[in-house]
Protein backbone atom coordinates (compact mmCIF):
# COMPACT_ATOMS: atom_id res chain seq x y z
CA UNK A 1 0.00 0.00 0.00
CA UNK A 2 1.20 3.27 -0.94
CA UNK A 3 0.25 5.41 2.28
CA UNK A 4 3.17 5.58 4.52
CA UNK A 5 2.49 8.39 6.79
CA UNK A 6 -1.21 6.22 7.30
CA UNK A 7 0.32 2.69 7.91
CA UNK A 8 2.43 4.19 10.71
CA UNK A 9 -0.50 4.79 12.42
CA UNK A 10 -1.99 1.98 11.83
CA UNK A 11 -2.37 -0.87 15.25
CA UNK A 12 -3.17 -4.79 14.45
CA UNK A 13 -4.27 -6.38 17.48
CA UNK A 14 -2.79 -9.59 18.24
CA UNK A 15 -6.15 -11.15 19.82
CA UNK A 16 -8.05 -10.07 16.94
CA UNK A 17 -12.09 -11.42 17.58
CA UNK A 18 -13.88 -12.92 14.78
CA UNK A 19 -15.64 -10.32 12.46
CA UNK A 20 -14.13 -7.50 14.25
CA UNK A 21 -14.88 -4.20 12.30
CA UNK A 22 -11.46 -2.26 11.09
CA UNK A 23 -11.93 1.60 13.22
CA UNK A 24 -11.06 4.39 12.00
CA UNK A 25 -9.57 7.00 14.89
CA UNK A 26 -10.14 10.51 13.76
CA UNK A 27 -8.95 13.02 16.10
CA UNK A 28 -9.71 16.25 17.77
CA UNK A 29 -8.22 19.88 16.62
CA UNK A 30 -4.24 19.64 18.17
CA UNK A 31 -4.29 16.19 19.40
CA UNK A 32 -1.36 14.44 19.57
CA UNK A 33 -0.09 10.54 18.66
CA UNK A 34 0.12 9.77 21.74
CA UNK A 35 -2.69 10.37 23.15
CA UNK A 36 -5.42 9.19 20.17
CA UNK A 37 -2.57 6.03 21.08
CA UNK A 38 -4.52 5.21 24.50
CA UNK A 39 -7.37 3.82 22.51
CA UNK A 40 -5.70 2.41 20.20
CA UNK A 41 -4.37 0.36 22.63
CA UNK A 42 -7.23 -0.15 24.25
CA UNK A 43 -9.20 -1.71 20.84
CA UNK A 44 -5.95 -3.49 20.80
CA UNK A 45 -6.67 -5.08 23.90
CA UNK A 46 -10.84 -6.50 23.36
CA UNK A 47 -9.21 -7.78 20.00
CA UNK A 48 -10.45 -4.86 17.45
CA UNK A 49 -7.48 -3.10 15.01
CA UNK A 50 -7.43 0.06 14.20
CA UNK A 51 -5.82 3.68 12.32
CA UNK A 52 -4.97 6.79 13.89
CA UNK A 53 -5.98 10.05 11.80
CA UNK A 54 -5.43 13.34 13.25
CA UNK A 55 -5.74 16.14 10.20
CA UNK A 56 -3.69 19.54 10.66
CA UNK A 57 -4.83 22.38 12.89
CA UNK A 58 -5.03 24.58 9.65
CA UNK A 59 -6.75 21.64 7.49
CA UNK A 60 -9.55 21.66 10.06
CA UNK A 61 -10.47 25.51 10.52
CA UNK A 62 -9.24 26.43 6.46
CA UNK A 63 -11.59 29.11 4.52
CA UNK A 64 -12.27 25.81 1.80
CA UNK A 65 -13.43 22.65 2.58
CA UNK A 66 -10.85 21.56 -0.34
CA UNK A 67 -8.09 21.20 1.80
CA UNK A 68 -10.52 18.75 4.44
CA UNK A 69 -12.05 17.10 1.79
CA UNK A 70 -8.49 15.88 0.55
CA UNK A 71 -7.50 14.32 3.73
CA UNK A 72 -10.64 12.84 3.88
CA UNK A 73 -9.90 10.86 0.58
CA UNK A 74 -6.56 10.45 1.48
CA UNK A 75 -8.31 8.03 4.46
CA UNK A 76 -10.84 6.41 2.05
CA UNK A 77 -8.23 5.44 -0.41
CA UNK A 78 -6.65 3.86 1.90
CA UNK A 79 -9.61 2.02 2.93
CA UNK A 80 -9.78 1.22 -0.24
CA UNK A 81 -6.26 -0.73 -0.73
CA UNK A 82 -7.06 -2.36 3.08
CA UNK A 83 -10.03 -3.70 1.78
CA UNK A 84 -8.20 -5.55 -1.18
CA UNK A 85 -6.26 -7.22 1.17
CA UNK A 86 -8.28 -7.88 4.39
CA UNK A 87 -12.02 -7.72 3.60
CA UNK A 88 -13.27 -6.25 7.20
CA UNK A 89 -16.82 -4.01 8.17
CA UNK A 90 -15.18 -0.53 9.05
CA UNK A 91 -16.09 1.72 12.34
CA UNK A 92 -15.92 5.75 12.11
CA UNK A 93 -15.07 7.02 15.61
CA UNK A 94 -14.99 10.94 15.81
CA UNK A 95 -13.58 12.86 18.11
CA UNK A 96 -15.02 16.54 19.03
CA UNK A 97 -14.74 18.72 15.82
CA UNK A 98 -11.98 17.71 14.78
CA UNK A 99 -12.77 14.82 13.60
CA UNK A 100 -16.44 15.42 12.42
CA UNK A 101 -15.26 18.34 10.05
CA UNK A 102 -13.26 14.73 8.37
CA UNK A 103 -16.40 12.92 8.97
CA UNK A 104 -18.36 15.56 6.99
CA UNK A 105 -16.24 15.18 4.55
CA UNK A 106 -15.97 11.14 4.53
CA UNK A 107 -20.00 11.40 4.16
CA UNK A 108 -19.99 13.46 1.29
CA UNK A 109 -17.18 11.70 -1.01
CA UNK A 110 -19.04 8.35 -0.10
CA UNK A 111 -22.36 9.91 -1.69
CA UNK A 112 -21.28 11.34 -4.47
CA UNK A 113 -18.34 9.08 -5.92
CA UNK A 114 -18.91 5.91 -7.21
CA UNK A 115 -15.47 4.32 -6.30
CA UNK A 116 -16.26 4.70 -2.26
CA UNK A 117 -19.24 2.66 -2.55
CA UNK A 118 -17.28 -0.02 -1.13
CA UNK A 119 -16.38 1.93 2.07
CA UNK A 120 -20.39 3.04 2.30
CA UNK A 121 -21.50 -0.66 2.33
CA UNK A 122 -18.70 -1.65 4.66
CA UNK A 123 -19.25 0.93 7.19
CA UNK A 124 -21.03 -0.88 10.32
CA UNK A 125 -21.21 1.91 12.67
CA UNK A 126 -20.22 5.55 14.60
CA UNK A 127 -18.77 6.43 17.35
CA UNK A 128 -18.49 10.49 18.50
CA UNK A 129 -16.99 11.51 21.44
CA UNK A 130 -17.65 14.98 22.84
CA UNK A 131 -19.41 15.66 19.16
CA UNK A 132 -20.72 16.85 16.84
CA UNK A 133 -20.41 20.23 18.56
CA UNK A 134 -21.99 23.44 17.66
CA UNK A 135 -19.22 26.11 16.69
CA UNK A 136 -19.35 29.65 18.32
CA UNK A 137 -16.58 32.43 17.94
CA UNK A 138 -16.10 31.83 21.56
CA UNK A 139 -15.85 28.11 21.74
CA UNK A 140 -13.73 28.12 18.73
CA UNK A 141 -11.02 30.47 20.16
CA UNK A 142 -10.82 27.91 22.86
CA UNK A 143 -10.53 24.53 20.66
CA UNK A 144 -7.90 25.87 18.65
CA UNK A 145 -5.83 27.54 21.03
CA UNK A 146 -6.74 23.99 23.38
CA UNK A 147 -2.86 22.56 24.86
CA UNK A 148 -0.81 25.47 23.69
CA UNK A 149 0.68 28.11 26.04
CA UNK A 150 1.07 32.17 26.39
CA UNK A 151 1.86 33.19 23.67
CA UNK A 152 0.96 31.03 21.69
CA UNK A 153 -2.39 30.75 22.41
CA UNK A 154 -2.61 34.59 22.24
CA UNK A 155 -1.67 34.68 18.62
CA UNK A 156 -3.89 31.43 17.75
CA UNK A 157 -7.27 33.05 19.08
CA UNK A 158 -6.17 36.19 17.00
CA UNK A 159 -5.66 33.98 14.03
CA UNK A 160 -9.01 32.45 14.35
CA UNK A 161 -11.35 35.75 15.00
CA UNK A 162 -9.64 37.20 11.58
CA UNK A 163 -10.03 33.72 9.31
CA UNK A 164 -13.99 33.69 11.26
CA UNK A 165 -14.42 37.37 9.94
CA UNK A 166 -13.13 36.23 6.15
CA UNK A 167 -15.13 33.11 6.01
CA UNK A 168 -18.36 35.32 6.95
CA UNK A 169 -17.68 37.83 4.12
CA UNK A 170 -16.53 35.16 1.18
CA UNK A 171 -17.49 32.06 2.39
CA UNK A 172 -20.66 32.20 4.93
CA UNK A 173 -21.76 30.61 7.84
CA UNK A 174 -19.68 27.73 7.43
CA UNK A 175 -20.54 26.54 11.13
CA UNK A 176 -24.11 26.32 10.63
CA UNK A 177 -23.38 24.67 6.87
CA UNK A 178 -21.27 22.30 8.60
CA UNK A 179 -24.02 21.32 12.15
CA UNK A 180 -26.79 21.41 9.25
CA UNK A 181 -25.25 18.34 7.94
CA UNK A 182 -24.88 16.46 10.98
CA UNK A 183 -28.53 17.36 11.57
CA UNK A 184 -29.24 15.86 8.18
CA UNK A 185 -26.68 13.10 7.70
CA UNK A 186 -29.19 9.36 7.79
CA UNK A 187 -26.23 7.01 7.40
CA UNK A 188 -28.56 3.68 8.30
CA UNK A 189 -26.05 2.31 10.75
CA UNK A 190 -25.99 2.13 14.96
CA UNK A 191 -23.77 4.61 16.70
CA UNK A 192 -22.59 5.79 20.29
CA UNK A 193 -22.67 9.47 21.39
CA UNK A 194 -20.24 9.81 24.11
CA UNK A 195 -21.15 13.12 25.90
CA UNK A 196 -21.34 15.52 29.41
CA UNK A 197 -23.40 18.43 30.38
CA UNK A 198 -20.29 20.75 31.83
CA UNK A 199 -18.34 20.29 28.15
CA UNK A 200 -17.44 24.01 27.83
CA UNK A 201 -16.61 23.14 24.26
CA UNK A 202 -19.49 21.36 23.06
CA UNK A 203 -23.12 22.53 24.53
CA UNK A 204 -24.96 19.73 25.58
CA UNK A 205 -28.07 21.07 25.11
CA UNK A 206 -27.60 21.40 21.20
CA UNK A 207 -26.48 18.16 21.02
CA UNK A 208 -29.23 16.71 22.87
CA UNK A 209 -31.50 18.34 19.87
CA UNK A 210 -29.24 16.26 17.50
CA UNK A 211 -29.98 13.30 19.66
CA UNK A 212 -33.86 13.46 19.53
CA UNK A 213 -33.62 13.87 15.53
CA UNK A 214 -31.53 10.88 14.80
CA UNK A 215 -33.60 8.98 16.91
CA UNK A 216 -36.94 10.65 14.94
CA UNK A 217 -35.45 9.31 11.94
CA UNK A 218 -35.37 5.93 13.58
CA UNK A 219 -32.04 5.28 13.61
CA UNK A 220 -29.79 3.23 15.78
CA UNK A 221 -28.33 5.42 18.77
CA UNK A 222 -26.75 4.76 21.99
CA UNK A 223 -26.06 7.47 24.59
CA UNK A 224 -23.60 7.41 27.64
CA UNK A 225 -23.78 10.77 29.16
CA UNK A 226 -21.75 12.28 32.53
CA UNK A 227 -22.56 15.17 34.65
CA UNK A 228 -18.99 16.36 35.14
CA UNK A 229 -16.03 15.07 32.21
CA UNK A 230 -13.99 17.25 30.10
CA UNK A 231 -13.90 17.23 26.54
CA UNK A 232 -12.65 14.70 24.60
CA UNK A 233 -11.57 13.18 28.51
CA UNK A 234 -14.45 10.90 29.24
CA UNK A 235 -11.97 7.83 29.17
CA UNK A 236 -9.69 9.36 31.45
CA UNK A 237 -12.60 10.32 33.86
CA UNK A 238 -14.84 7.56 33.71
CA UNK A 239 -12.64 4.28 32.33
CA UNK A 240 -14.69 1.88 33.19
CA UNK A 241 -17.79 2.98 31.56
CA UNK A 242 -16.18 4.07 28.86
CA UNK A 243 -14.56 0.58 28.14
CA UNK A 244 -17.96 -1.28 28.83
CA UNK A 245 -19.95 0.86 26.17
CA UNK A 246 -17.10 1.08 23.80
CA UNK A 247 -16.52 -2.84 23.99
CA UNK A 248 -20.28 -3.95 24.35
CA UNK A 249 -21.38 -0.75 21.30
CA UNK A 250 -18.08 -2.86 19.16
CA UNK A 251 -19.94 -6.23 20.06
CA UNK A 252 -22.94 -5.39 18.56
CA UNK A 253 -21.52 -4.09 15.49
CA UNK A 254 -18.90 -7.38 14.52
CA UNK A 255 -19.98 -8.67 11.70
CA UNK A 256 -18.98 -10.11 7.93
CA UNK A 257 -17.95 -7.60 5.64
CA UNK A 258 -20.52 -7.93 2.91
CA UNK A 259 -22.84 -5.65 1.25
CA UNK A 260 -24.89 -5.53 4.36
CA UNK A 261 -25.93 -1.67 4.06
CA UNK A 262 -26.21 -1.51 0.17
CA UNK A 263 -30.14 0.02 0.72
CA UNK A 264 -28.53 2.16 3.21
CA UNK A 265 -28.87 6.07 2.46
CA UNK A 266 -27.24 9.44 2.82
CA UNK A 267 -28.73 12.80 3.26
CA UNK A 268 -25.64 15.73 2.95
CA UNK A 269 -27.06 19.00 2.74
CA UNK A 270 -24.81 21.36 1.08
Amino acid sequence: MAFPQLLKAVTISPVEIEHAPFVVLMGWVNCDHKYLAKYSELLSKIGYSSLRTIQPTFTGFSIAEAPRRLWASNILNYLLERQKVQRRSIVFWQFSNGGCWVFEQIITLVQVQARYEPIKNAMAGLIFDSAPCVMTITSGRAAISEGTSFPIKQLLQAAFLVMTLLTFAFVGNTSKRFWNRMLDEKLAVPRLYFYSTDDQLCDAKELETLLDKKQQQGLDVRVKRWDKSAHCAHLRKHPDEYIAEVQAFLTKVSQPCCDLHENSYLDVTS
